[in-house]
């Protein structure tokens, strides 16, 4: 049967409406005990909790907190988490409104019982590398910046206050992913679809970002109609390759995605007929009409014989190589955005 600690040597000190406990000393919850605090607590000492420990109003920590026990969230109100120092928790359990003006670090799990957790990009709820989270609903969940480490799989559990809007992520390359949910219409920021794009989610999208610059990371969508992943590249609503985003995506700027009807086109180019004795038509496939993209043509040397840039739209045509070019290999090279495609053309003179 565990043991309730009902006082402590801490100083109570009282203020108009409420009171509110500071302590400058060592308070430490044993394993099997159990500590209940009713008052805004406010940490300068240091605080070891290897029991259970009940918050039930807010909680500043400036000083050292170790909690390899539980933590329990069951205010009658909203609560607030600051402070200097961030929070590392090894277990909590939200049964209340928490608001986070501070980081909080889970070591080991989350439990989401009733009660929403707010937080932001500079006090952001951290699931640690071996961290889960359990329970994640319409009643209970995260709003704002969720960040885990070395997420090699992890459900973010995300919503908006009332709807729980959660999505799986894998990072390839196992570095941390920060992500948040916004419920509002992705067409703010473009109405243009992609070729082979048929409609995008016009009520919620999330944000994703890696703190590795070079990561990859597959995104499976939740509870969505449109099972496509799509998202803003360059002010278009693209569909993903395979679920995935990586830095051409702007994943380590930090990438909008939303869910997206429509099929995969992938970037191709083609020429023919090939050989040619002069002149050759350019196919230009998988990119947008008013895309700008640059074209050349080089011989073995390294030179451009040719070269033009415009509108893709403009650029679908015959070309017409130099008369003084002879018989020889030759490299068609388009350049779309970040992507370079390159095809081999063979003149036959």
């Amino acid at each position: 049967m565990k043991k309730v600690i009902y006082t402590l040597s801490f100083a109570a000190l009282a203020a108009s409406a409420s009171a509110q406990v500071v302590s400058s000393t060592q308070i430490y919850v044993s394993e099997g005990a159990v500590l209940s605090v009713g008052q805004d607590f406010e940490n300068k000492g240091e605080l070891i909790n290897k029991g259970e420990l009940h918050l039930r109003q807010n909680l500043k920590n400036d000083g050292e907190l170790r909690s390899e026990g539980s933590v329990v969230f069951d205010g009658y109100r909203p609560q607030e988490v600051n402070g200097k120092n961030d929070v590392q928790l090894a277990s909590a359990t939200v049964e209340n409104d928490v608001n986070l003006n501070t980081p909080m670090v889970i070591g080991r799990s989350m439990n989401y019982n009733q009660g929403v957790v707010s937080s932001s990009y500079n006090s952001p709820l951290v699931f640690a590398a071996d961290a889960k989270h359990f329970g994640a609903s319409d009643y209970s969940h995260s709003v704002g910046t969720v960040t885990k480490l070395e997420a090699n799989q992890f459900e973010f559990p995300l919503g908006d206050g009332a709807n729980y809007r959660g999505f799986n992520a894998r990072s390839q390359k196992g570095s941390a992913l920060s992500a948040a949910y916004i419920a509002q219409n992705p067409n703010e920021f473009s109405g243009e679809l992609a070729n082979g794009v048929e409609s995008i989610n016009d009520q919620e999208y999330w944000v994703l970002t890696s703190n590795d610059e070079n990561e990859e990371a597959d995104v499976r969508l939740i509870n969505t109609y449109e099972t496509n992943v799509a998202y803003l590249k360059r002010n278009t609503w693209t569909i993903a390759e395979n679920r995935t985003l990586d830095k051409t995506s702007g994943l380590d700027k930090g990438v909008r995605f939303t869910s997206g009807r429509g099929k995969l086109v992938k970037k191709d180019i083609g020429v023919w007929p090939n050989p040619t004795q002069g002149d050759f038509n350019l196919k230009l496939a998988g990119m947008n009409d008013k895309d700008d993209v640059m074209i050349d043509v080089t011989n073995q040397d390294g030179r451009i014989v040719l070269s033009m840039k415009g509108k893709v739209s403009d650029l679908r045509k015959v070309y017409s190589l130099p008369q003084s070019l002879v018989t020889t290999e030759l490299t068609v090279r388009v350049i779309n955005g970040e992507d370079v495609l390159t095809e081999k053309l063979i003149l036959n003179r």
